[in-house]
Order: C-alpha cells, then sequence, then structure tokens
C-alpha cells in the first residue's frame, strides 16, 4: 500500500511512514511554510500597528509554534532527500 505525498498535510507526515512514495512532498512543506509565514505575520503587526498589544504568554506561544514548524519542515526535507537518494540507488543497481 503506498500513501502519496501529493496534497498531504504537514501532520500527515509528521513522522513519515516507511510506505510513503519517494520523492519531497511538496504540498505538506510548503503548507507548513505558509503557516509559520502566518503566525510571523501576527508577530509583525505587534510592532506596527497601534493595537493593544498581545499577552507575553501568546507571543511565546506563537514563536514555539514556529520552531516546531521549522521541525516539521526538516523532517519533511529529510524524507525527501533520503527516499530520494534511496530511489536513485535502487534505479542504478
Amino acid at each position: 500500500m503506498s500513501i502519496s505525498l501529493s496534497m498531504a498535510l504537514p501532520e500527515d507526515l509528521l513522522c513519515v511512514p516507511n510506505q510513503a512514495d519517494a520523492g519531497i512532498p511538496i504540498d505538506a512543506i510548503t503548507c507548513a511554510v505558509e503557516r509559520a509565514s502566518a503566525v510571523l505575520l501576527l508577530l509583525e503587526d505587534q510592532f506596527e500597528c497601534d493595537t493593544p498589544r498581545l499577552a507575553n504568554h501568546v507571543i511565546a506561544a506563537a514563536l514555539w509554534d514556529v520552531r516546531g514548524t521549522l521541525g516539521l519542515i526538516r523532517t519533511l526535507a529529510i524524507h525527501g532527500d533520503q527516499s530520494t537518494r534511496r530511489s536513485m540507488t535502487r534505479g542504478a543497481q
């Protein structure tokens, strides 16, 4: 049984299953990048607007979320790299 990486959410690939297709899960990576960008825009707004500032614990949680999303992107990129290398090695034999 093969699990397609197209149209996948990052959470679907938090731990990439062994039977996942080889290749770069670009949809999941793009989704994770957009999520992190949205959170950073929220934080950026704190410095550019005259609205009341978010509480420190909210800002800390947002930064923690971005850190987690970066870890997820790293996991997805490593999967893409390793699975592509394995696929290329098998094709050469």
